[in-house]
């Protein structure tokens, strides 16, 4: 089981990769931010300037989600398991 520690490597990664526009230059700004020390992740939720992008993206994942097949939503959750050890069905009853 992979656990938290590769859960963090996971979203560093992910903001790496962020901070050069593949996500639009609003969260570009936010994941440039962040890796930089200039907000904490726990401090997105609780100013406009960070919200607003995040909600955004947040949406367009959820319409993404939404728009998988029943076996391509299986699929993703048992990479998420073997990648991270998290069950992904557990979180949604949460």
């Amino acid at each position: 089981m992979a656990g938290r520690s590769g859960i963090a490597e996971e979203v560093k990664e992910s903001l790496r990769r962020m901070k050069d526009g593949s996500a639009g230059p609003e969260m570009a700004e936010v994941a440039r931010d962040l890796l930089e020390g200039r907000i904490r992740l726990r401090d997105l939720s609780m100013t406009d300037v960070y919200s607003g992008p995040l909600m955004d993206a947040i949406d367009r994942y959820k319409r993404w989600e939404s728009e998988l097949t029943p076996e391509q939503r299986d699929a993703l959750a048992e990479q998420v398991r073997e990648r991270f050890g998290v069950d992904v069905n557990e979180l949604r009853r949460s």
